[in-house]
C-alpha cells in the first residue's frame, strides 16, 4: 500500500505539468502567495486519482484527475475566500477600537496647547491652508508662524508617544 502510494506520487511529480494546468485554469499563478500551497495539494489529488485508477488508460485517468486537481483548487480557494471574509470585519473592528484610543489621547493633548498654537495647527493643517496664509492671517511673520508650528507638533509628539 505504501509502496503505490509512493509511485503514485512519483508518477504525479513527473507529470506535474497537469497540476500546472490546472492552477492556470483556475487563475492561480506563480507570483500567487498561496501557489506552492496550492500546486502541493494539486499533486496530493493528482497521486490520488492515479492510485484510484491504475487500470484505466493514462488518457483517461489524467482527464479525470484534471478535473479532480481543478476543482479541488476551487474548493481552497472559496474556502480561503470564506476565511479572509469573515476574518476582515474582526481586523477592521480592532483598528477602530486603536483608532477610537488614539483619537482620546489627540484630544487630551490638543487640549493642552495654546490658543495661538491650536489656530495655526488649525489652519494650516485641518483647513490646509499654506504657512504662509495662515501667517498672514493670523499677522504674524512666517518665521514666527514656523517655529509655532515646530514646537506645538513637538509637544503634540511627546504627549502622544
Amino acid at each position: 500500500m505504501n509502496m503505490q502510494i509512493n509511485q503514485a506520487m512519483d508518477q504525479a511529480w513527473e507529470r506535474r505539468k497537469l497540476v500546472a494546468g490546472a492552477l492556470k485554469t483556475a487563475h492561480v499563478y506563480r507570483k500567487c502567495a498561496d501557489y506552492e500551497d496550492l500546486f502541493q495539494e494539486g499533486l496530493i489529488v493528482y497521486a490520488q486519482c492515479l492510485q484510484e485508477m491504475a487500470d484505466q488508460p493514462q488518457e483517461e485517468a489524467d482527464k479525470l484527475a484534471f478535473r479532480k486537481v481543478y476543482w479541488r483548487i476551487l474548493d481552497l480557494l472559496r474556502q480561503k475566500k470564506r476565511q479572509r471574509d469573515h476574518d476582515e470585519p474582526l481586523l477592521a473592528a480592532a483598528f477602530v477600537g486603536q483608532a477610537d484610543q488614539h483619537n482620546l489621547l489627540l484630544k487630551e493633548a490638543w487640549k493642552k496647547l495654546s490658543t495661538s498654537e491650536k489656530l495655526l495647527l488649525g489652519q494650516n493643517i485641518l483647513a490646509g491652508r499654506s504657512l504662509k496664509e495662515t501667517a498672514d492671517l493670523m499677522n504674524i511673520p512666517y518665521r514666527t508662524a514656523s517655529r509655532i508650528k515646530k514646537q506645538a507638533l513637538e509637544k503634540l509628539r511627546r504627549q502622544l508617544a
